[in-house]
């Protein structure tokens, strides 16, 4: 007479070696249909069955999983592994490119960040036509250097992949002073700009680490002077007209008062979020946007996978 374990074993052999179905093992056994998917069940979780995917991917897709689950999120991309940073970021590009395009029909209005990673996105981005999508700048645009970088630019260019509509943020990133920005944000062209900001379907978005990694310094927009009054504050993170603390609240020196572009309380309204970023340097400012549940879909590369998966 069978035992528990022989008689889930041979269930296990029927089904998964001899490819039989639930029904005609039941049939052959003498069991009801539930009863027998209740034991493949158990054959598994006794480890009687043990089942290994054979793919390249599969452990890509676990961690995944993982991160998603442990900070509440909608959606996990990890770029594999690769030779160098470009071409890490051009991986980033893809994953952004498919995810957006695969939901490109929930979206009328979609609001675009800056700088390199943002730029991999649309050159990865396929030729569509989607006459009804708007696409919006949603940090200054206007600007003298690597102006292949700035929203305005990148957002005239997605919108020729997709033959969409578009707007321009006819801003600076950085205004001459606090009094100037003070008085540009009161113009309606500002304003217009602003609330069609703020009420995006989705925004794409990249995030910095103001000392080590971000747009800003890559643009040279800081002295020697506000380079040391951003190390010598409690920022941890940069993203779109902001620079946060580990709390994700705004810090406000004089370089960040003279930013044009939505705010990191702002980000906390958008309906939707997708943030794109490769390099550990990154890891603090992303984890403490995901615990602040500002983060809806996240975009990033192996290593930083590994460091938000591990971190307790």
């Amino acid at each position: 007479m069978y035992n528990r374990d022989q008689l889930l074993a041979e269930i296990a052999t029927l089904y998964y070696e001899e490819k039989m179905t639930q029904s005609e093992i039941a049939k052959q056994l003498h069991l009801s249909r539930p009863t027998i998917s209740h034991m493949l069940n158990e054959a598994r979780d006794s480890g009687i069955v043990s089942i290994t995917i054979n793919h390249p991917d599969s452990d890509v897709f676990s961690l995944q999983r993982e991160i998603a689950n442990k900070y509440d999120i909608k959606t996990v991309l990890i770029a594999k592994s690769v030779s160098s940073d470009e071409k890490v970021k051009q991986e980033l590009g893809v994953l952004c490119a498919k995810y957006i395009e695969s939901r490109i029909g929930d979206f009328r209005s979609l609001g675009l960040g800056w700088g390199t990673t943002i730029f991999e996105y649309i050159n990865q981005a396929s030729f569509l036509s989607k006459p009804d999508l708007e696409v919006i700048p949603l940090i200054g645009g206007v600007g003298i250097q690597h102006t292949h970088l700035h929203s305005n630019h990148l957002a005239f260019r997605l919108s020729e992949k997709y033959n969409c509509k578009v707007n321009y943020f006819y801003a600076p990133v950085f205004s001459e002073s606090k009094e100037m920005r003070d008085m540009f944000v009161t113009t309606s062209i500002f304003q217009d700009i602003y609330r069609k900001g703020l009420n995006v379907d989705i925004a794409v978005l990249g995030i910095g680490n103001p000392i080590e990694s971000s747009t800003y310094k890559l643009f040279g927009y800081f002295t020697d002077e506000e380079v040391n009054q951003l190390k010598n504050s409690t920022a941890i993170g940069d993203i779109l007209g902001s620079f946060f603390d580990e709390n994700g609240e705004e810090v406000k020196i004089p370089v960040t008062e003279r930013m044009m572009g939505i705010s990191i309380d702002d980000i906390h309204q958008l309906k939707e979020v997708l943030i794109m970023a490769s390099g550990i340097e990154k890891f603090q400012s992303i984890d403490t946007l995901l615990k602040l549940n500002a983060i809806d879909h996240l975009v990033i590369d192996s290593d930083l996978a590994q460091k938000l998966a591990e971190t307790t």
